[in-house]
């Protein structure tokens, strides 16, 4: 008789099961987008929503500063995005009354010193190639869609829109809310973030170059008011930012603006200001919103990203750049966790105390912007010894 062959168990490997395979974007914002593109190259099938009917020119110039510059690099786009952007000189602060330079940083060795450029561009163009990208990475957009609920279901979540007369559901693995300060995904997950009045209203016009206008971003500071300048279409054009205080809060956003109201605030301000700000055939305004820090952005298979996370006001130039950066971590997670629901907490984990932490800064600096007396003067003296090295103050943003 044979010998019995002795049973050799064979271990049980489980094969790794991703954490997603798809995802549903509500938002296609920069944020929205930028997460379309990096979970596309992550390997997952990307349907974005949008409540708008089109996408079409929102807002006018923003700042990427090398923390984003770098993303965008590594996706592919920082060619396509330079065709379109400039790459400022130098930042100038000056004293908004008398014009006089408080200080001055060229964007040069910075950009050296954190590998990616500084570059300044109108909000549209940067919109537009972020979605063509997408398209070019396999993600569907579809327009003038509502959301109307947010379902779980079984190993799976669903984003319910209303398209015209019609009610669709679009079914994935995880859903991203990436639709603003006023997130309605946000509401859905239960948290509770009423966006805060920063007390200020932001005039935004783009304006004709002037003769012998540098390329440069520059900041005038004054009492309750500031204005931000820079080039933006490739340097065909000059974006203003002009900021005001108003006590009452506003729901304006991206509405026709009072431009008695913009003279007025900057009405002993230097001629050069004046005269910018009387060159702009309008402007729009929009009230300055931000959130509180919230206790957590993800419940499930779903999550937050950029404003819907982390609204910030807008004096760091961050809130593009932050909602970048999360794409970039949220699709890290996704492809290293097996569990969605885990790789959504740590995507949270991984973000929550930078933004936190850039968040009150913005909120600082909106005070420091418009001081007056003798803390005014404090604060020119330290500008003018910062110097060059003014930059070199937020090296733990930018070389993230």
């Amino acid at each position: 008789m044979a010998e019995p062959i002795p049973f050799k168990p064979i271990p049980f490997r489980p094969k790794p099961v991703r954490a997603a395979r798809s995802a549903v974007v509500v938002g296609a914002g920069i944020g929205g987008l930028a997460a379309a593109i990096a979970m596309a190259r992550a390997g997952l099938a990307v349907q974005v929503v949008e409540q708008a009917r089109k996408l079409k020119e929102v807002g006018a110039g923003l700042q990427l500063t090398p923390n984003a510059t770098r993303i965008l690099r590594d996706f592919g786009l920082l060619n396509r995005l330079e065709q379109v952007a400039v790459a400022p000189r130098a930042l100038e602060v000056r004293d908004g009354r008398s014009g006089a330079p408080l200080t001055r940083a060229e964007y040069g060795p910075a950009a050296s010193r954190y590998g990616a450029p500084f570059l300044v561009v109108h909000r549209a163009d940067l919109q537009n190639l972020l979605a063509e990208a997408a398209q070019e990475a396999g993600c569907a957009i579809a327009l003038g869609c509502d959301l109307t609920a947010v379902e779980p279901a079984f190993g799976s979540v669903r984003a319910v829109v209303k398209q015209g007369e019609n009610l669709i559901a679009h079914g994935a693995d995880i859903l991203v809310g990436a639709d603003g300060v006023r997130s309605s995904v946000r509401a859905h997950l239960g948290l509770s973030a009423p966006p805060v009045f920063a007390r200020r209203l932001a005039f935004r016009a783009t304006v004709p170059v002037p003769d012998g206008h540098p390329p440069e971003v520059r900041l005038y500071l004054g009492r309750d008011a500031h204005l931000v300048v820079y080039p933006v279409k490739g340097g065909e054009v000059l974006n203003l930012v002009a900021i005001v205080k108003q006590t009452e809060p506003v729901a304006r956003w991206n509405a026709p603006g009072d431009s008695a109201t913009v003279h007025a605030a900057f009405a002993s301000w230097t001629g050069e200001v004046r005269k910018l700000l009387e060159s702009a055939p309008h402007f729009l305004c929009w009230g300055l919103y931000d959130i509180d820090p919230l206790p957590r952005w993800s419940s499930g298979r779903v999550t937050l990203l950029g404003d819907a996370a982390h609204a910030m006001l807008p004096f760091l130039a961050q809130g593009a750049a932050q909602a970048i950066e999360d794409a970039v971590s949220l699709a890290g997670a996704l492809t290293r966790e097996n569990d969605a629901a885990t790789a959504l907490r740590t995507y949270e984990g991984e973000r929550r105390t930078r933004t936190a932490r850039i968040q009150s800064e913005a909120r600082r600096n909106g005070i420091i912007y418009h001081l007056s007396g003798p803390p005014r003067i404090a604060r020119d003296l330290v500008l003018r010894r910062q110097g060059p090295a003014l930059l070199h103050r937020y090296g733990w943003i930018y070389g993230a």
